[in-house]
């Protein structure tokens, strides 16, 4: 006896974007609320093979698959099939659009078999795909509709979207503010009136329902009937208990050390210099070390908004080739120990300002890890880095710091390696090509404002690394974190 399931679900939205939104894999774990993370492992033509992870279920299990699936834009069908099958004698799946007059009909079918010794039965795992699949199933369509009223409007849409550049300033502090209550938070178990909100928030009600009522109007929150808020998709980013939660980046963003040199944006762009140091009278990382809350602040949110970077980099770099580490400028050491964790044999130097390596040890205790590193307080310009470690890490340090300054750590680094099979990992953003959507490129203009530093494209990733002895091994994604594996030449 086989499995089989058959679900479909209107979504009032054209159809690019339901096939667009859908077929992005590498978004779903925003789309779908089932994965934790999903991972590209290779393209061919059309079709894509990926890691999916789950987050973990009511008795703490966590599920991961790869699968690859192939899309046919001409016909609006996707074929795909779990490669590991795990408790499945096999799986295969079929995605259906079809243009309907209230929006776009998508059906999914799923066809399998479970092997005798799996923990369910067809029976009840087309119980459990069904439920699932139409859970699913609303989540996307709320996330899709939402999408299509913000990207749609009235006739005027350049002037719409014009407006909205110009005034965007207004529509990211009221989200700030919103994630700064914690107002997300309070509406993960469902719908809430305003009354009783202001009252969970510590706010004012008729304050908070106009802030709400703003962010309703591009997709962030949305109001019933019955003046009740809710969360959306979009919002559902504002969580702080989620994996993909950016709200630490949200409230980052509204930080004096954020908001006060972008609101001297100008000096940076008449002078070339960091208005940073217009602002504060001194470089950011000086800045960093004087104020104990702003500097304990921006640490927290840099490990918060690297963690959900880690299975992704972690697959990159195989750890468990490698039996020794340094970690330099690696923070409080958290991605040191998930290098350690992975590699159980390793050891590790974490390489850091004193100021903030004195830190580390509970972090490092915490990951279970605390034995197998060595603390190394030091300055990257001025001290020399531990030498002949198999593996070399700097994870989102560069791109803090001008070419010279950067061809100076690496020169460092490559000051410490001897040996042909040492490898340096740079986890930083490559720059893609003009005219399309690149967060490394918004980045970009944090580097001149706050930090003095750059983003970099390819090319110029290149040059750094033969400036410095180094030879890239791989070739990197554009237009997101990725991991450069370069040798010492």
């Amino acid at each position: 006896m086989a499995g089989h399931t058959d679900n479909a679900i209107v979504i009032d939205a054209p159809m690019d974007l339901v096939w667009n939104m859908t077929n992005d894999v590498g978004s779903w774990p925003r789309l779908f609320g089932e994965y934790a993370s999903a991972e590209i492992l290779e393209r061919e033509g059309p079709t894509v093979r990926f890691r999916l992870t789950t987050h973990p279920d009511e008795q703490g299990r966590v599920w991961s698959w790869v699968s690859e699936r192939t899309p046919d834009p001409g016909t609006r069908t996707v074929t795909a099939r779990r490669v590991e099958t795990g408790p499945f004698e096999y799986m295969n799946l079929r995605w259906e659009y079809r243009s309907l007059d209230a929006g776009v009909e998508m059906r999914w079918m799923q066809d399998f078999a479970m092997k005798a010794d799996a923990h369910i039965d067809d029976s009840g795992m087309t119980q459990h795909l069904n439920t699932r699949t139409r859970t699913e199933m609303a989540r996307i369509k709320s996330a899709v509709e939402t999408a299509a009223r913000v990207s749609s409007g009235p006739e005027d849409l350049f002037g719409r979207r014009l407006l909205l550049l110009a005034g965007g300033i207004r529509l990211a502090w009221v989200v700030y503010a919103l994630s700064e209550v914690g107002v997300a938070d309070r509406l993960a178990a469902g719908p809430l009136p305003v009354a009783e909100l202001a009252e969970l928030t510590g706010t004012h009600a008729d304050a908070l329902r106009r802030l709400l009522r703003a962010a309703a109007s591009v997709g962030v929150f949305v109001e019933d009937d019955e003046g009740r808020f809710a969360l959306t998709p979009l919002a559902e980013g504002l969580r702080s208990d989620t994996p993909e939660s950016i709200r630490m980046l949200v409230r980052y963003n509204g930080a004096p050390t954020v908001s006060g040199p972008y609101q001297e944006i100008l000096h940076s762009l008449r002078t070339g210099e960091p208005s940073c140091q217009k602002v504060f009278g001194m470089p950011l990382w000086d800045y960093l070390d004087v104020n104990q809350d702003a500097g304990d602040f921006f640490d927290e949110t840099m490990t918060s908004m690297s963690a959900r970077l880690v299975p992704t980099h972690l697959a990159d770099i195989r750890p468990e080739r490698f039996s020794s580490f340094v970690d330099v400028g690696g923070g409080h050491g958290a991605f040191l120990a998930e290098l350690l964790r992975r590699a159980p044999g390793a050891t590790g130097v974490l390489f850091e300002r004193p100021k903030v390596i004195s830190g580390a040890a509970p972090v490092l205790e915490a990951m279970e890890v605390l034995d197998r590193v060595t603390t190394a307080p030091g300055d990257f310009f001025a001290d020399p880095l531990p030498a002949d470690a198999d593996a070399y890490v700097l994870r989102a340090v560069l791109h803090n710091w001008s070419d010279d300054d950067a061809l100076a750590i690496l020169r460092r680094v490559r000051a410490a390696m001897s040996r042909p099979d040492q490898r340096l990992f740079v986890l930083e953003q490559v720059m893609g090509p003009p005219n399309v959507w690149d967060h490394a490129k918004f980045l970009d203009v944090d580097m001149l404002v706050i930090f003095g530093g750059v983003e970099r494209t390819l090319p110029h990733w290149r040059g750094l690394f033969d400036g410095a002895g180094f030879e890239l091994l791989t070739q990197p994604a554009t237009g997101r974190w990725t991991v450069l594996e370069c040798r010492p030449r």
